[in-house]
């Protein structure tokens, strides 16, 4: 399904009232509205919308943005929701959903802390791109980060 995000917004919209999902208080609007889809995007609540492969928005989109309205429903604020909803599958997403519009809500596991302490280091290459390793003491040489560029302008002609 490709749906715009004014379709999708309806879509959720729809779901929601079906299901009779309010959120807990005043600051969200009961009605989904693009903009509030487009908000959730730049927090990483939902995926960009050719991200399954298509156009426009499709059934991931929907499965994002009912879990977000469920919990909200449950009174969490978008940074727990986004802790607890990063990175799920599709199968984790409609556990919520279906939870939810069965009358009761089964909020995710929080994600398991890393066993230990992660140090990322990170080499800017362009102003759109950055490399990003986690191998301590890992360093790129300006040589290296040169030839890097040359072979990124040489792919993008």
């Amino acid at each position: 399904m490709d749906l715009t995000v004014e379709q999708l917004a309806s879509r959720v919209t729809a779901w929601c009232s079906q299901h009779r999902i309010v959120p807990a208080n005043g600051q969200v609007a009961t009605e989904t509205q693009p903009r509030t889809l487009r908000y959730y995007r730049t927090l990483g609540l939902l995926d960009g919308p050719n991200a399954g492969g298509g156009s426009g928005y499709g059934e991931r989109h929907f499965l994002q943005a009912c879990a977000v309205r469920v919990l909200q429903a449950e009174g969490l604020p978008l940074s727990r929701i986004q802790s607890l909803l990063f990175a799920r599958s599709d199968d984790k997403l409609r556990e919520v959903t279906e939870s939810a519009a069965s009358g009761g809500i089964a909020l995710p596991d929080a994600p398991a802390p890393f066993a230990q302490p992660e140090t990322w280091q990170t080499f800017p290459i362009s102003p759109e791109l950055m490399l990003v390793s986690r191998r301590p003491g890992f360093r790129l040489t300006t040589e290296q980060i040169t030839a890097i560029r040359s072979i990124l302008d040489s792919t993008s002609s």
